[in-house]
């Protein structure tokens, strides 16, 4: 699988990370082999939160994980641990009458999520949602205290704008404080007619171009279209948030020809598309949450490939310029 790195983390980062939605105490064996198949297969990215888990809201996802660390010594130097925080109104166990963007909750969040992860310390905290009424400064003035407790390495966003990342970015740079180094809206190739929940970012063309102009980390979530690649059919309206969110004759015709260039590749659909999310010109992880030890095979697999701008082009519908 192919890695990179930033300046923030002494380690390499892998372009697939292991989403961790479903994991849960009573599934604890599965989701071991799930994280050992990852690490096995070149993985490093580990992409967690405190709502995540089966059922949500408990940590229990966290807490799995943590488990795991315990029972596989010297691995945590090998991961990049990343745990997301503080979607607004949930968690009421974690968080007395609901999370809330704040300072005050930026340091419950990140206590609460190294307890249960059982470690000292986070590669990665995110923001889970944003909540614009909140001034940037004091949120970034709370995790540059993190990063200076040694707390947390480095932090990013996950669902904020591009103008509100800019935004904390021009503060910390004018104030010297520790500058955010990551986004994580929805991206796939399947392009999204409207946000899949409210409160939730996905990628247009314009934050494409923000990401590439400053080379910022991407992290893609939903990477395959919420199942768009697997099951979408335009005879088959079943799936309501599917069709709201992903069905167009634009979406269709990219999965026709992920299936087109699957075939001359000698690789599965599902594989190209992940691709497509990580080979663009900026660093981009491409979050995958796999059920099986040979789906996270299956994504390590598409992890290895990068592909041409030529290549890229034609599969988003910029070129109609067949590249095989």
């Amino acid at each position: 699988m192919r890695t990179f790195n930033i300046p923030a983390l002494n380690k390499p980062i892998s372009v697939i990370g292991m989403g961790t939605m479903i994991f849960h105490p009573d599934t604890q064996e599965r989701d071991f082999k799930l994280l050992d198949t990852f690490v096995e297969n070149g993985g490093t990215y580990i992409d967690t939160a405190e709502v995540y888990g089966a059922v949500e809201e408990h940590g229990y996802s966290e807490m799995v994980i943590g488990a795991w660390l315990t029972a596989r010594p010297g691995m945590r130097e090998k991961i990049v641990l990343v745990a997301k925080g503080l979607v607004t109104g949930y968690c009421p166990a974690l968080h007395p009458g609901g999370a809330k963007i704040s300072p005050a909750s930026i340091h419950r969040a990140i206590e609460g999520s190294l307890a249960r992860l059982k470690t000292d310390h986070l590669d990665i905290w995110m923001f889970h949602r944003d909540d614009p009424s909140h001034s940037v400064g004091p949120l970034v003035d709370a995790l540059d205290k993190e990063v200076k407790a040694g707390r947390i390495k480095a932090y990013g966003a996950s669902n904020w704008t591009t103008e509100r990342i800019q935004k904390a970015i021009d503060y910390a740079a004018t104030n010297a404080k520790t500058e955010m180094i990551g986004s994580s809206p929805n991206f796939s190739l399947a392009q999204a007619n409207e946000p899949f929940w409210p409160g939730t970012v996905s990628t247009d063309e314009k934050d494409r171009q923000w990401h590439a102009a400053n080379n910022f980390l991407m992290v893609a979530w939903s990477a395959l279209g919420r199942g768009f690649f697997a099951k979408a059919d335009p005879k088959d309206m079943s799936d309501a948030d599917l069709v709201r969110v992903f069905y167009s004759n634009g979406n269709f015709e990219r999965k026709k020809r992920a299936e087109l260039f699957a075939e001359a590749k000698r690789m599965s659909m599902f594989e190209i598309a992940l691709s497509y999310v990580t080979s663009q010109t900026f660093p981009v992880i491409a979050l995958n949450g796999a059920e099986t030890p040979e789906q996270v095979v299956s994504s390590a697999k598409a992890g290895a490939l990068q592909l041409s701008a030529e290549e890229r082009d034609w599969l988003d519908l910029t070129s109609n310029l067949r590249p095989f």
